[in-house]
């Protein structure tokens, strides 16, 4: 399950007479409904409240001093290809300020439809998101984009949503930010090396 070749052994699959074949943008439909998902579960604080419940507690303070509404809070995408537009799209329903980061800058007249913002230095709009979401492939100039360096230009509290892949993110460097504190809630259906070690 998943888009892209970079976790199969290619020389191992040629040298069987095997065909690897990528079925590019089969799932992104389902990858933007999944980081909408995540977004939503990590502001409105799900988690925690569930757990609750199975427990069999009912403590509501204690689970809606850390919820927040979605409406007017800053949502940026590094990287607004087809997924990151998608996200957009949905996002632009719960008047959110909607800000991205990427290469090219998208048509006008969808940038203008959807209400979102280009950012060309990134740097200068992580500070300005309440939320992130990764969208970006994994190239050398990606691979450990978000170190401490970075995540530390990060507003905090911020919520981070990673559905790209896991080896944009340094692990470390986000569970310290998680343990911190700086990173209020992470997110992603990928991590790096998968699955992640017991520890």
């Amino acid at each position: 399950a998943g888009i892209g070749s970079d976790h199969i052994d290619l020389p191992a699959a040629a040298a069987a007479g095997l065909t690897v074949a990528e079925v590019t943008g089969s799932n992104t439909v389902s990858v933007a409904e999944d980081e909408l998902l995540r977004i939503l579960i990590l502001l409105r604080n799900f988690l925690p409240g569930y757990q609750q419940v199975v427990q069999g507690e009912w403590n509501v303070a204690g689970i809606a001093h850390r919820a927040y509404d979605l409406e007017g809070k800053t949502v940026g995408t590094v990287g607004a290809g087809r997924i990151g537009r998608l996200l957009l799209q949905r996002l632009k329903p719960f008047n959110c300020n909607l800000l991205y980061h990427d290469r090219l800058q998208i048509d006008p007249e969808l940038e203008k439809e959807i209400g979102a913002k280009f950012e060309e230095d990134l740097d200068a709009m992580l500070p300005e998101c309440d939320v992130i979401v990764i969208n970006t492939p994994l190239t050398e100039k990606t691979r450990g984009m978000f170190n401490k360096e970075r995540i530390a230009k990060m507003k905090k509290g911020v919520i981070v949503v990673n559905n790209a892949r896991g080896a944009i993110m340094d692990a470390q460097a986000v569970a310290d930010a998680c343990s911190s504190g700086h990173i209020a809630g992470y997110g992603g259906d990928v991590w790096f090396p998968q699955p992640a070690p017991k520890e």
